[in-house]
């Protein structure tokens, strides 16, 4: 499923990235988190798009992404000499430990099949943050009755899984230009998401749903925004023993 993920979206590269252009309105209170001169990671950066959004703070941002063909158009779309771009995977961060002030992760996690490799994810993340960064999530909300009505065979998967997949994950059709692709992605409830983030060692610092940037309910939500952060200082979770700092923070 990593490979299809991968496959998936190198196939559909070019009118994918046509369709990601703008920010999304909840990613601009992203900005609040990031200070002037500090260090951003954006994973599943995808053709870079994020990088406007802190266009004028003078950070180093680095961008990373499974997709060859996606890194291929960040690099020819992002001209800025604070920006660079890596072909890599979360589950396998390619930066020393606590590296970034903030990590930024849109519609990114709903993509990675099992909870142990969400787990080992969130692990990487936790490990190359500093004590005290942040990071920003997205991720799609697939119980808002907008996409149920759209989308009636993914609403039936959420109830009965399909073989070879776990509990609520889908596999979204995109149809847009000559290449179609039916892309893996989990299903996540806010409870879920934020028990998965504190078993990571974060602390939940807010969750909530948005419909073009304004908070709402589930069931009008088109993302779910999660902001965490690591602690300032060791906890208890944050022992010797914590899984997600064994072996450099690698799950094992």
């Amino acid at each position: 499923m990593l490979n299809k993920v991968r496959e998936d979206y190198d196939a559909i590269a070019g009118s994918f990235s046509d369709t990601r252009t703008d920010l999304w309105p909840e990613m601009e209170s992203f900005r609040d988190y990031v200070k002037r001169g500090g260090s951003v990671l954006d994973i599943g950066c995808g053709n870079g798009r994020a990088y406007q959004l802190f266009r004028g703070l003078a950070i180093e941002y680095e961008g990373i992404d499974v997709s060859e063909r996606l890194i291929e158009r960040a690099k020819a779309q992002v001209a800025d000499l604070l920006a660079s771009f890596r072909v890599g995977s979360v589950l396998d961060l390619p930066y020393e430990d606590t590296t970034f002030d903030t990590v930024l992760a849109v519609a990114v996690l709903h993509h990675i099949p099992s909870r142990r490799y969400r787990r080992r994810a969130l692990g990487e993340v936790f490990r190359v943050l500093k004590p005290g960064g942040h990071l920003l999530m997205t991720n799609w909300n697939t119980f808002n009755y907008g996409f149920l009505i759209r989308h009636p065979r993914n609403a039936l998967e959420m109830l009965l899984p399909r073989r070879g997949l776990d509990f609520r994950d889908i596999l979204v059709p995109w149809k847009k230009g000559r290449k179609k692709a039916d892309r893996y992605l989990h299903a996540f409830t806010r409870r879920e998401l934020g028990r998965l983030c504190r078993q990571a060692g974060f602390e939940v610092l807010e969750q909530y749903y948005v419909k073009e940037g304004l908070p709402t309910s589930w069931l009008k939500g088109h993302n779910l925004v999660t902001v965490c952060r690591r602690p300032l200082e060791p906890a208890e979770s944050e022992s010797e023993d914590h899984p997600f700092l064994q072996a450099g923070g690698v799950l094992q």
